[in-house]
Formats: structure tokens, sequence, C-alpha cells
């Protein structure tokens, strides 16, 4: 595994926050994937950190930090609250897949000071009603691990299906190391989180520059879900890696963090 900067610990309503932190100046705020945590970013914390403040999290029910629900209004709470407690200002919101989902409500929130917002690989929240079932790309992942727990295995599995076919070996394994560090608590609330979401109702009120990226052989994010992503910010500006699966942060992340550098500045012109 890289190296990623030390795990720290914040309180958050009679739990903690778990996030990673390096560097100073303009701040970067880091939000990953259901197959990530903090350590996703490993390769833009090394490329980045000397330029920016990087400060990624564990999302709730991810990596070290504990449940705090499964509505957004949850996750959006618990990431506000990091970034007042560690002063985080004007940051370029960065996220991925799911993390992309609650970034979008960052960056509509009016009490979030944001400079920018990336949507990585991600979507509008599906909008379906409370209570549900969950669907089939969340309920499947839930009675796996329920039924054979997370292991080495399951790592492999979600990183396979995240990359294309003739991802290198080493992209495969660092994907994995982390996608093995699930727990169903946070894949279960996670889940739920972007089932019942719909961005497409606050996609008008983000009045921050806006840059989507995506993979040109992405499977885990479908063309139908990019379309209305893209269709929600007509104004962003949208990059294609198109070489890349749904990873493009680990497959491609010299390409990736060249476009959050180059983001971030115009970003602050």
């Amino acid at each position: 595994m890289l190296d990623t900067p030390v795990l720290q610990f914040m309180s958050h309503k009679g739990g903690r926050l778990a996030y990673r932190e390096t560097g100073a100046g303009h701040a970067l705020f880091l939000l990953h994937g259901m197959n990530g945590s903090s350590q996703s970013w490993a390769y833009l914390f090394r490329a980045l950190g000397t330029s920016f403040r990087v400060v990624a999290w564990d999302a709730p029910g991810f990596g070290a930090s504990d449940a705090f629900g499964d509505g957004i209004e949850d996750y959006v709470e618990a990431a506000k609250a990091l970034l007042t407690a560690l002063e985080v200002n004007d940051a370029i919101l960065v996220g991925h897949s799911m993390g992309g989902v609650v970034a979008a409500q960052l960056a509509a929130d009016r009490d979030t000071s944001a400079a920018g917002l990336v949507l990585s690989s991600t979507h509008l929240g599906f909008g379906r009603p409370k209570g549900e079932p969950l669907m089939a790309r969340y309920g499947t992942r839930v009675d796996r691990i329920r039924s054979e727990g997370v292991n080495a295995a399951y790592g492999l599995e979600r990183a396979r299906r995240s990359a294309p076919e003739g991802t290198s070996q080493a992209v495969i394994r660092f994907l994995a190391e982390i996608a093995a560090g699930a727990r169903i608590e946070g894949i279960r609330d996670g889940g739920r989180m972007c089932q019942e979401t719909d961005n497409t109702k606050i996609s008008h009120d983000v009045n921050v520059p806006v840059l989507i990226l995506s993979g040109g052989e992405d499977t885990v994010i479908s063309p139908e879900m990019h379309a209305l992503l893209v269709a929600a910010f007509p104004k962003a500006q949208h990059v294609e890696c198109p070489k890349a699966g749904h990873a493009s942060y680990a497959e491609y992340p010299d390409f990736f963090n060249e476009q959050i550098k180059e983001f971030a500045t115009r970003a602050r012109r």
C-alpha cells in the first residue's frame, strides 16, 4: 500500500470521524467512493500535497469513521462538522462516485464555503422513495458481506469491477486492498443515501465552477447516469479519460491529478 498521511480523528455526535491531512495553502477536500476510504487518494496526496492543503475523510461507516445515519443530511452534516473543526474554507470539493453525491450537496449548501466542485465518475443519486429495499447495485453487496464477510476475495471482486480489463496488477492490488476494508454499515448506509438522494433538485444552487471527470470505459456509471449528470450541470467543464474505468484517480493518476491541479488554479483566479 502506498504511504498516506497519518490517520487523525475528531469527535462527532458521540462518535468519531477519521481523516487524513497534509500540505498548506488552498484546500482540497476529498470524498471517496463506496469501494474506498481516505487511503484511496494516496496518489493525489503524493502529487498535490506539496501545492495544496489536502484533506480526505473516511466517510461515515467507512475506514475508521463511525456511522451516523443513512440520509444525505447525515453525510452533509458530518462533512460540514469536519470542515468547520479543521477551519477549511473556500475548498475545492472533489467527490468520487458516492462521494460526488455528497460533494454536490455540500457545494449547494449556503453554509459551506467552496471555491469549486469536481465530480469524478459519479451520478445524481436515484431519487427513490424512502424505505424501499436497497437496489441490486447496493443490496447484493450487503448480502454478500452478510453471508461471507469482507475479505481479500471481496476486495479483489470490487477492484476488478471498477477497472477495465488490462489494468495493471499493481493498480488492482491497490484498489483491492482498500475495498477489502469495507464494512457492512458503510455499504448499507451509503447505498441508502445514494438511492434516496436526488441532486437534480439542488444542482441549480451550485454557484461555483464545476469539473466533471469521467472514464471512457467506466461500467459502474452508465451512459444514462452520466448524461443526466452533465445535463444537471450544463455550465460544467467535462473531461474524459478515454481508457479509464471507474477509478481514474488510481488507474491514470497523473492525468487525474493534473486535471484537479489545473481546475483548482483556474477556479481561484
